[in-house]
């Protein structure tokens, strides 16, 4: 581990002997958090780069002079030392892994006391440690009556911030995580050589791996970023100043950046840089004296946001002038040149301590704004620079490609990613807001005053039909046994009425989820909404549920942390047939694409692997064709000329896709331009499911899992994502597909054949694996879906799953693309016939 911030690396010890002389090589990585380690004994020692080494051997002076003898225990105290570099509080735990065959064990302990143990065990001490502090650690060696040769030991240290960790103002951090971030026309960032930013000590946030970089304004001029990690924003911490490749924070009608966590991500960077500005004191100059399109004025909502956190936002027209006076200084793409004077006087403020922000964006029309901040980098000798390009991604956008959502972000470096306590431009998550309800849009759409703003609340967690004016935006999939989209037309008008009866003038409290943003994509408030129900004067109903309850809505299926809650009242009101459900009837669905399987396609695929490396042709049913090519790191090129995309484990219950093949954005009837409705997706995906599952299942009914991150998740699915699908299995009989987010609580009990898992932003709790096992052991089959965009984070969760369920198969780092054998022309959606026809997966289903 380097002395100057966290990463991995670290510990490499090298020379741990016992009395016979077997050799024990213990490894020690950081995890999450800005930790320091420095040795302070002689068995820690600093290597030329950075890291540390631990020997315990004959000349360190073990107690008897003969090292670490078998059958004993052995204590040296204050080792080494842990140091929080970060700006929040955090908790420090270990983790200690021995070669399963160990006979010995290592421990970790605060100082010299050997009873304040660190290992991160449930009955272990979690050693809070506050920013600039640290603690002393100890190593106990306890060895066993067996010499070994080559053991491996692998220590993790991990910091996790406290739920009273905080940034910057006293308002802070939750201690969580901001979701994605949102960036319109969006450029990257290059090093200081203007060549491929790959220093890890200055990029800050990465687009994800499916984004590709352009030269946008056709000149010739842009780095070609290839198959690297593109960087969006740069850090130089050396001169206190920030890149960022958009704005991240304008005003704008076009999409939200409110939902994706910009405008804490932004004041969280400002907080890092500038410091803390409870006071009030701390001013940001907005430079508007060089010509730029963006003034102080596009904005407004940030200012005001920025504002009500203690910072005094101000535009300057003379920016040398006021930066005696400020704290930090903004400069968006300036299409003027600063003078000398001007770079003299930003030079001078940086070394005096102050801030610097610069933000460039894509130069579609060779504007040269990009070219003037790199003379004002170059001449400040910052870290980086930016590039004349354009950052598009196809599948994490908000929209549009050239408005890239990403989540991968540089938190081992940089502090600058918590969730702050009042996300959602000053509404804060925490808090309940009493309001009257001034108007009734629709059954989920209400108008209220929070904050002295006017909002509309879209009720968490409901989803009602469309008016019978908008019922052409209506998608009848959504809607169980239903096929009728006059009805649902009417049913929309008649929970428009109910809702207006029920809250229409009431006052009504206002609270959020713990799981959801407090906004959506167009800009309206998610909530919950409380009210009086029963005329009683007690506000104890929460509206979302009651209009589930009386049907007048389904459940919306996003990570909601009520959803299963939700689902089981939305079930019931289905059973009873209540209002909207009183011509739901799946048994007598319409059967779609239920035929032969000639042809699939793979969207966004990877391949699949074992653990063992390439994984035998008697468990791969379906291969990309022979035109197809990887992408990536982990490739098959020498080993198999067939790229498996779909692999069979049936003794574990398990299948691993390469593909989220049931992804809807590439319905038509999603105005994709995608083809999916000529493929056998579903034919195929449910004769897996038979294949795997235990003909004695309590009922052909499918799950696919919701609740760790995948409805926000462009890579990834819930069952808002697979409507379509949805739709098929009911016509084969009235089979169910339905979420389900809380798998510890409620797998065991559900009543399903299958659970479908794509790739999960968040990973699984030992809880919820336990879940999945007993499922699996009690006869359900488990599909795993990867995708060949996901972030490795999600790639590794859902690899975490496949290990625990017991299989070896593994999905892959790559994606599979092919220039021949698509769909729409775009080969990162290949389609494929390459099927092996031994496995009975290929008839029609019913």
């Amino acid at each position: 581990m380097g002395a100057a911030g966290a990463g991995v690396g670290g510990l490499l010890g090298t020379s741990i002997f016992s009395r016979a002389a077997a050799q024990r090589d213990a490894t020690v990585v950081i995890g999450d958090g800005h930790l320091t380690l420095t040795g302070t004994s002689d068995y820690a020692t600093e290597t030329d780069t950075g890291a540390l080494t631990l020997s315990f051997t004959d000349d360190q002076g073990a107690e008897n002079g003969g090292g670490v003898p078998i059958n004993s225990t052995y204590e040296f105290g204050d080792v080494f030392r842990v140091d929080n570099d970060g700006a929040r509080e955090v908790e420090v735990t270990a983790t200690v892994a021995v070669d399963s065959d160990a006979t010995e064990s290592f421990s970790l302990y605060v100082g010299d006391d050997t009873d304040r143990t660190i290992e991160g065990s449930t009955d272990g001490d979690h050693n809070v440690v506050a920013p600039g502090e640290g603690f002393a650690v100890g190593v106990a060696i306890e060895t066993g009556d067996e010499r070994a040769d080559d053991r491996t030991v692998v220590i993790e240290l991990a910091a996790m911030a406290t739920e009273g960790g905080s940034t910057g103002d006293g308002g802070g951090t939750t201690g969580g995580r901001i979701p994605t971030l949102v960036a319109d026309s969006a450029a990257s960032l290059l090093n200081a050589d203007g060549d491929r930013l790959t220093d890890e000590s200055v990029a800050a946030v990465w687009a994800e791996n499916a984004a590709t970089n352009t030269d946008s304004d056709g000149n010739g001029d842009a780095v070609d970023y290839g198959d690297d990690r593109i960087p969006l924003v740069a850090a130089d911490t050396t001169t206190n100043a920030v890149g960022f490749g958009a704005m991240f924070v304008e005003d704008t009608d076009d999409y939200t950046k409110w939902d994706y966590g910009s405008e804490e991500f932004v004041l969280n960077v400002w907080d890092a840089t500038v410091g803390d500005a409870t006071d009030g004191t701390a001013t940001v100059l907005w430079d508007e004296g060089h010509g730029q399109f963006y003034d102080l004025a596009n904005f407004g909502e940030f200012e005001g946001y920025a504002e009500s956190h203690g910072y005094d936002v101000r535009a300057t027209a003379d920016l040398e002038g006021d930066l005696p006076d400020a704290d930090a200084a903004v400069i968006t793409s300036p299409s003027e040149s600063f003078s000398d004077s001007e770079t003299q006087a930003l030079e001078d403020f940086l070394a005096d301590g102050g801030g610097l922000f610069l933000h460039d964006q894509a130069d579609y029309n060779d504007f040269d704004e990009t070219a003037t901040l790199d003379d004002l980098a170059d001449a400040l000798d910052l870290a980086f620079r930016f590039n004349d390009d354009q950052v598009e991604d196809e599948f994490n956008n908000d929209g549009e490609v050239f408005v890239p959502t990403t989540g991968a972000f540089n938190d081992a470096e940089f502090d600058y990613f918590g969730d702050r306590e009042d996300r959602g431009l000053g509404l804060d998550p925490n808090s309940t807001y009493v309001t009257e309800i001034e108007s009734v849009t629709d059954g989920d759409t209400v108008d209220v005053v929070l904050n002295d703003r006017e909002e509309s609340i879209r009720m968490l967690g409901i989803d009602t039909p469309e008016t019978s004016d908008n019922s052409r935006f209506e998608r009848v999939q959504e809607w169980e046994g239903i096929e009728d989209i006059d009805y649902l037309g009417s049913e929309g008008d008649a929970a428009s009425s109910y809702a207006a009866g029920e809250l229409d003038g009431e006052t009504v409290e206002i609270f959020f989820d713990e799981n959801e943003p407090a906004r959506d994509v167009f800009d309206r408030v998610l909530a919950y909404i409380r009210y009086d129900c029963s005329g009683d004067g007690n506000r104890d109903t929460v509206y979302n549920k009651q209009a589930i309850e009386d049907g007048y809505s389904r459940t919306y299926d996003s990570g909601l942390a009520r959803h299963d809650e939700f689902l089981a009242a939305e079930t019931a009101a289905r059973d009873a047939g209540r209002q909207v459900w009183r011509k739901s009837d799946p048994a007598n669905s319409s059967e779609i694409r239920d035929r032969d399987v000639e042809e699939l396609f793979l969207p966004v695929g990877s391949s699949v692997v074992s653990t063992s490396g390439a994984v035998s042709d008697d468990r791969v049913p379906v291969y990309a064709e022979l035109t197809a090519e990887q992408n990536g790191d982990d490739t098959y090129e020498g080993i198999l000329a067939d790229i498996p995309t779909v692999a069979l484990d049936e003794g574990s219950g398990v299948a691993v896709f390469g593909s989220p093949l049931i992804d809807e954005s590439y319905e038509p009837g999603e105005g994709s331009g995608y083809n999916a409705d000529q493929y056998e997706n579903f034919v195929f995906l449910t004769n897996v499911i038979d294949a795997l599952a235990d003909d004695n299942s309590p009922s052909d009914d499918v799950l696919i899992d919701g609740g760790h991150g995948q409805f926000a998740a462009g890579y990834a699915l819930s069952a808002e994502d697979a409507a379509y699908y949805l739709r098929y299995l009911e016509g084969q009989g009235g089979i169910e597909f339905q979420g389900i987010n809380d798998v510890a609580a409620n797998l065991d009990a559900a009543d399903a054949r299958a659970l479908v898992v794509t790739a999960p932003a968040e990973a699984y709790t030992d809880a919820e694996l336990d879940a999945l096992a007993s499922f699996r052991d009690d006869g359900g089959a488990v599909v795993l879906m990867n995708s060949g965009a996901p972030l490795p984070a999600a790639r590794k969760n859902l690899n975490a799953v496949a290990e625990a369920l017991g299989t070896d198969l593994r999905a892959n780092d790559d994606i599979v693309a092919d220039k021949v054998n698509n769909d729409n022309g775009d080969e990162r959606v290949p389609t494929t016939s390459n099927f092996d026809e031994s496995f009975d997966l290929y008839s029609a289903y019913s």
